[in-house]
Formats: C-alpha cells, sequence, structure tokens
C-alpha cells in the first residue's frame, strides 16, 4: 500500500487533503470537521498518524542507554510499559518528546513528525562503548490513533480486548501479520489507542476500524482536541527554546526520582525554584475567529495591554468554546482563568487561559 493509494482510499470516506504539499499531508477533515468533534466526544474517531515518527533501540543496553538522556524513569520499565518523556541537552532545554515502550529486546519510541533525524543523531554522539543501536523505522510502520468514550468496543470488535489494558501499557496483537501494536495513550482525557503497524497493511486494519464504528476524522478536529487537552506538539509548539518544565508536562514526563541524566541539574533547579517564567497553556476564545501561529497575546485591557505570549496553534472548536489556541505565556499570564486578548493585524479576540477542558 503506497501514501498515494492510502490517500485515495481516505479520500473515498470524504478526505480533503489542504496541504498536499506535506511530506505526509494528512486529511485536513472528512467533510464536517463539527461531526468530527462531536463523535470524538460522544463515541469514537481514528487519526491517521502515520506522519508521527517510530525509532527502535535495540542492544543490551538500551534501556540504560535511553535512561540516561531522558526525563523519565526507563530502567524502572517492564515488557509492555511505556512512558512519555523528553529529550534534553545538558540546559535541560526540549531537543524531542517521545513516548517509549519497552519490549522484550528493544525500545520503539514514536515521536513527533520529522523529529528522528534529530533524535538518533543527538543519541548518536553518546554511543562509544554502550551496546545500544538506533533504527528509524517510519517509512515501515504507520499510526493510527483511535480515541473517544467507544474506541475500546470498537478494538473488542477486532477481537483486540484491551479491557484491561492501563494507560502506557501496550498490546502486542497475536497473530496479527501485520506486526499490529496496540499502545494506551490518553492525550484527550479519554480512552486512546496509539496503534502501530506495518504500512503495508493500514488501509486494511483503517477500513475495519470504520466498519467497527469507528468516524474518520482529520487534522482541523485533532488540533481541536489536544489544545483543549493541553497536549503540545514538539515542533509545532515545542522547541529546543524550551525548557522541560515550560511544556506543562512535568506530572506526566519527568523524574524527579530516577536520578542523573543529562539536562537533570536545571530541571532540579526549577523545581526547587517552584516555577518557570513562561509556560504552554490553552487559552479559549469567545468568537469563531481562529488566530494565525505568531498572533500576540496580551494582558491589561485596551488601556495598557502588555504583550503575554505568541500563539503557537489554533483550531475551531465545536465545546465550550468556538475556538481554541495554545500559547507559550509569561508568568503573569498563565494561571488559569486569565483574561488575555489575542491580537494579529487588524483582527482580535477576547480569550480565557485554561491548562484542560477534559
Amino acid at each position: 500500500m503506497s501514501l498515494r493509494q492510502f490517500q485515495i482510499q481516505q479520500q473515498a470516506s470524504g478526505a480533503v487533503f489542504e496541504h498536499p504539499e506535506e511530506i505526509y499531508p494528512l486529511a485536513s477533515h472528512f467533510g464536517s470537521p463539527e461531526k468530527e468533534y462531536q463523535a470524538a466526544r460522544e463515541s469514537a474517531v481514528v487519526f491517521d498518524l502515520s506522519n508521527r515518527d517510530q525509532i527502535e533501540l535495540s542492544g543490551a543496553d538500551r534501556q540504560k542507554f535511553l535512561h540516561n538522556f531522558c526525563t523519565n524513569d526507563i530502567k524502572g520499565l517492564k515488557p509492555d510499559q511505556g512512558c512519555e518523556a523528553f529529550i534534553t541537552n545538558v540546559q535541560s532545554r526540549i531537543l524531542g518528546q517521545i513516548n517509549a515502550f519497552l519490549h522484550e529486546d528493544s525500545i520503539w519510541i514514536d515521536t513527533a513528525p520529522g523529529q528522528s533525524e534529530e533524535i538518533t543523531k543527538h543519541l548518536d554522539r553518546y554511543i562509544i562503548l554502550e551496546d545500544a543501536h538506533l533504527l528509524v523505522r517510519t517509512q515501515e510502520f504507520g499510526s493510527l490513533y483511535l480515541t473517544g468514550p467507544r474506541a475500546s468496543d470498537i478494538l473488542k470488535q477486532l477481537e483486540i480486548d484491551v479491557d484491561s489494558l492501563e494507560v502506557f501499557r501496550q498490546l502486542r496483537v497475536k497473530n496479527s501479520d501485520a506486526r499490529l501494536t496496540v499502545r494506551r495513550v490518553d492525550w484527550f482525557g479519554q480512552p486512546g489507542y496509539l496503534c502501530s503497524l506495518q504500512y503495508v497493511k493500514i488501509a486494511e486494519f483503517w477500513n475495519s476500524l470504520l466498519e467497527a464504528g469507528a468516524v474518520p476524522a482529520g487534522r482541523e478536529t485533532f488540533d481541536a482536541l489536544r489544545i483543549e487537552s493541553l497536549y503540545p506538539i514538539y515542533g509545532v509548539d515545542l522547541s529546543d527554546a524550551n525548557l522541560a518544565q515550560e511544556a506543562s508536562r512535568t506530572a506526566q514526563s519527568i523524574s524527579f526520582k530516577k536520578g542523573c541524566y543529562l539536562g537533570q541539574e536545571p530541571i532540579a533547579r526549577i523545581d526547587a525554584l517552584g516555577h518557570v517564567n513562561k509556560e504552554i497553556r490553552s487559552i479559549g476564545l469567545e468568537g469563531t475567529w481562529v488566530p494565525p501561529v505568531g498572533a500576540t497575546v496580551t494582558i491589561g485591557g485596551d488601556n495598557e495591554p502588555e504583550e503575554a505570549g505568541i500563539i503557537t496553534s489554533s483550531a475551531r472548536s465545536f465545546g465550550k468554546y468556538p475556538a481554541v489556541a495554545m500559547a507559550v505565556l509569561r508568568k503573569n499570564a498563565y494561571e488559569p482563568g486569565t483574561a488575555v486578548e489575542v491580537v494579529a493585524e487588524d483582527q482580535k479576540a477576547n480569550g480565557t487561559v485554561f491548562t484542560d477542558l477534559n
């Protein structure tokens, strides 16, 4: 199955590709973002996330090695357990945002689109005598993300029993000719399953999910859901300009008990200080205007507006707010409930800062 063939198959389900020039174009929507959003909150939707990168780390020293270069406790993982983490440099600036899952003989790393080259280049510098080997598997393996209140039921219809699958646990489906692995990652505050499988079989599995009741959904709905859940994406909302604690994922991604690793000392100092000077936050907007990336966030009203941050992503929504956005905000504006104004050229909208609408 080629990318073009899979796109044609998605187009048969109503997919609209607004950015076909991308290396791996994602459908923007499947005809009605509103219906997709409602299905995500009331039943289940499936997203094609095969633009995300996958890396396999093998070798006898794989756990110890990765443990020394990321913010979470990799050495504490048991087979089929996983965790979210940041790969940081010595200044604790973020070089990668990963989900790592332990297999018997390797660690599979799911990461943001286009990040595998930077991550492997960084880690490879430190492989000297260690028995550790990095292999990018993105071209061979794709990802579908199934999420919603009925997501578990849909997988069970396909005889994939995920009833006992806790968050950050995985199920390697027996007898799957596609090497299907189902990973529980509740990015949106509801059941979510990141399904990794050989790309040649992805269209077949996509059709099976649709036949079982999943609604196909596109990037617009994905962005609305992740912004409402304060789930930033590296390369979009985060970069190596951000310290690890600025990502608002400290509870999920940083272990303060794991011992030394690259970037650990600055992270520990920030923890002792109690705060950072800026953090990622989400903003609920009062109007339907979706501000562009780079729009300015201000506080203080019309009399003495003070710049407080920059929009990193935004989306139309159909939940509590008609539009939502994510921004890096300074400390004087990032408390939930803070009233802000978003401004871009001749347009502006009032908004409210929040951390999670779920």
